[in-house]
């Protein structure tokens, strides 16, 4: 497409706010500040942590590795609590695998720091996806987290400073892009592309992607729907095995760190976002709204639920406070875990039936 048919196919798509229809202000509203907001603060994290990586490598102390540490912790927060919505760019531009490739192929990653190339941002970028992003920094930051997810900084060598300080800004460069995907252009080869908050902000018949305020509302529901399956039925299930005997520690998510109840929680946090509308101190709408002018009840039963399957995560740990790759072994842990799975199973259930209905009759 020639850059002035773009240009007029986004002039098309802003004219569209003239007639938005009653559902636009909750569209607005989630598109701007839950989806963009969280990208945003992903971007900045991700940079910060890049950061710190830096501070860490020009004076490796105990204090700088623990607030590398941190600083991945406070990356994951925003990334975990995207995955509601790994539609448009993130999916597009396959920038999801970049960031969040699991599992991390350690005996590659072993052989790449045992050898004698250069550990430059253009070699990491040329090796494949699982040799990147969030894991392969996590790996290098907390170790193998098998009896400890604490490392030593004298644990640290030259060569894993290298890689941390190339990985970690590959990292940040792809939470940018991704970022400017959404704010200013969605797809580098075509430069004259708005930004696709400038899509999914204005539906209608001239946008090449979203024809209607029910489309982005389907969007956003089946976005919920689909984390609620993926922790539920991927991320929790499969670590979890058909009985003790055959739980796997290495299909555990965040597993160096210790991170994975959180992760999970986040994510599910992530679906009540885009549900309510809420993130950080800005208030709704979000589909919420949508149900409740339907369904007043329905509408708070679905919020209620969401945050009781937060919390059925968070109650996996029992009160040792276990991480999940201890408690897959654990009998009393496994019980926790499989209400959790039953939760979540209900939860996506209640969704499909109850809050799509409802979304899919909106005009």
């Amino acid at each position: 497409m020639k850059l002035s048919s773009l240009v007029l196919a986004a002039t098309a798509v802003f004219s569209l706010h003239a007639n938005a229809g009653p559902n636009a202000s909750v569209i607005s509203h989630v598109a701007n500040n839950v989806i963009l907001k969280t990208y945003t603060d992903l971007a900045q994290a991700t940079s910060d942590l890049h950061s710190k990586t830096l501070e860490l490598a020009a004076q490796p102390t105990q204090e700088n590795l623990d607030g590398a540490q941190q600083a991945w912790r406070a990356a994951r927060v925003p990334w975990e609590s995207s995955e509601a919505f790994l539609f448009g760019p993130v999916s597009a531009l396959a920038i999801d695998p970049t960031l969040d490739t699991w599992p991390l192929n350690k005996r590659d990653l072993d052989a790449v720091l045992g050898s004698g190339r250069s550990l430059t941002v253009d070699f990491v970028r040329g090796l494949g996806v699982n040799l990147q992003g969030f894991h392969t920094v996590e790996y290098l930051l907390f170790g193998n987290g098998e009896t400890s997810n604490t490392k030593k900084v004298s644990e640290l060598n030259g060569r894993q400073l290298e890689y941390l300080m190339a990985t970690t800004a590959l990292l940040a460069e792809h939470a940018g892009a991704l970022a400017h995907a959404w704010t200013t252009n969605a797809d580098p080869d075509k430069p004259g592309m708005p930004g696709f908050i400038t899509f999914i902000s204005a539906p209608g018949p001239r946008n090449p992607y979203y024809n209607s305020e029910q489309s982005v509302l389907l969007e956003l529901g089946h976005g919920m729907i689909a984390i609620v399956d993926e922790v539920g039925n991927g991320k929790i299930a499969d670590p979890f095995g058909g009985d003790i005997g055959s739980a796997n520690a290495s299909l555990v998510e965040s597993p160096f760190s210790w991170n994975s109840l959180t992760d999970f929680t986040n994510n599910i946090r992530s679906a009540l976002n885009v549900y309510t509308g809420d993130y950080g101190t800005t208030s709704g709408p979000g589909l919420r709204e949508v149900v409740r002018r339907s369904n007043p009840a329905l509408a708070a039963q679905i919020e209620q639920r969401l945050h009781q399957a937060m919390q059925k995560i968070q109650d996996i740990g029992g009160p040792e406070k276990m991480d999940f790759r201890q408690a897959i072994f654990n009998p009393a842990a496994r019980v926790r875990i499989e209400a959790a799975m039953a939760d979540l199973a209900e939860l996506k259930t209640l969704l499909e039936r109850r809050m799509i209905p409802i979304l899919d009759n909106q005009d």
